[in-house]
């Protein structure tokens, strides 16, 4: 079952497009790397013409069998940035 996520009006607009490269991209789904690389993995190579908010992403990372809260890919994109601690 998907993640729970409330999309916004423009998330909704964007979802099809975005779910629809998956197939072309799973290949090289970092499966084993850590939940960080894995949600920077998507906002890079899913971004298109704007960056991908939280829920975009914890919903690609669904379609490539990751099961993710959008509380935890939240937490997984704030250590990237290095905004917590994470020790």
């Amino acid at each position: 079952m998907p993640p729970r996520v409330h999309l916004t009006t423009e998330e909704s607009e964007r979802l099809p497009a975005l779910l629809s490269r998956v197939a072309a991209r799973r290949h090289g789904f970092p499966a084993d790397a850590d939940a960080s690389v894995q949600a920077s993995w998507i906002a890079e190579r899913y971004a298109d013409e704007a960056p991908l908010t939280t829920n975009l992403i914890t919903l690609l990372l669904f379609e490539h069998g990751v099961h993710r809260s959008v509380d935890q890919v939240s937490r997984d994109l704030a250590i990237l940035r290095g905004e917590t601690d994470h020790d």
